[in-house]
């Protein structure tokens, strides 16, 4: 039989919530310490909702749940104090950092640096002055990285050599860069050095930098996204920032 998961004020947020039959929820958060976690939330819509606690996205909350199988019920909720208010089409990014969680982790798989990063990408997302496109970035190869899927950003798979500056680099998602003279690598995205150097460094000062890194990132997610649309880009498909 399986065991009964039973947690008490475990800090988190939720990544997506759906109507359950006539008052209830069932949703996917993002916990600290216990990574994605399935819940039954009962009683929380309509004018008897029991909890006062505000059960929207981006909302620091603190949950307490038990149960047997992957999904569990919510048994308490409190608010943890504060809201990552996203202003105008950041909300979107907000959704996006999301659906990747939600699409590439395994449940009951804790990652609680990555929770760092997320919790610090909001941060981040809340100032105007910051381009959402570098937050974006940051946190898409920080989730590769969290998930074992680091970005080899040190020195030429081949050869072994530092990677150049002025160098391009064919990236292929298995060895890592690989420098191509000759840009007749049409299977894997070329990146020049200087990209991938300032992606190392978390520099996304260059516009030209950000658009390769936009490129690179794109094409590393896709591959363990099955090549599966991202609802959260449908949504917002006019935007470059994604």
């Amino acid at each position: 039989m399986p065991a009964d998961h039973r947690q008490h004020l475990q800090y988190g947020f939720i990544l997506h919530s759906r109507p359950y039959r006539d008052t209830s929820s069932l949703l996917e958060i993002f916990t600290r310490d216990g990574g994605r976690v399935s819940l039954v939330a009962r009683g929380v819509r309509g004018s008897r909702a029991r909890n006062s606690a505000r059960l929207e996205a981006f909302v620091p909350l603190l949950f307490s749940w038990a149960g047997r199988g992957e999904l569990r019920t919510m048994t308490a909720v409190e608010s943890a104090g504060g809201v990552f208010t996203l202003p105008g089409s950041r909300i979107i990014s907000g959704f996006y950092m999301n659906e990747l969680i939600l699409r590439l982790l395994h449940r009951d798989d804790p990652h609680p640096e990555l929770f760092v990063c997320y919790e610090r990408a909001l941060q981040a997302l809340l100032d105007e002055s910051r381009p959402q496109e570098a937050v974006l970035r940051r946190y898409e190869r920080e989730l590769l990285d969290e998930l074992g899927y680091g970005l080899q950003l040190m020195e030429d798979a081949h050869s072994g050599e530092p990677l150049h500056a002025d160098s391009q680099y064919c990236y292929h998602p298995e060895q890592g860069p690989i420098q191509q003279p000759d840009r007749q690598q049409a299977d894997y995205p070329l990146i020049s050095g200087r990209t991938l150097l300032a992606i190392r460094d978390n520099d996304y000062r260059d516009p030209q930098i950000l658009r390769e890194a936009k490129i690179l990132m794109r094409f590393l997610l896709s591959q363990h996204l099955d090549n599966r649309p991202l609802k959260s880009r449908e949504l917002y498909w006019q935007s470059r920032d994604l």
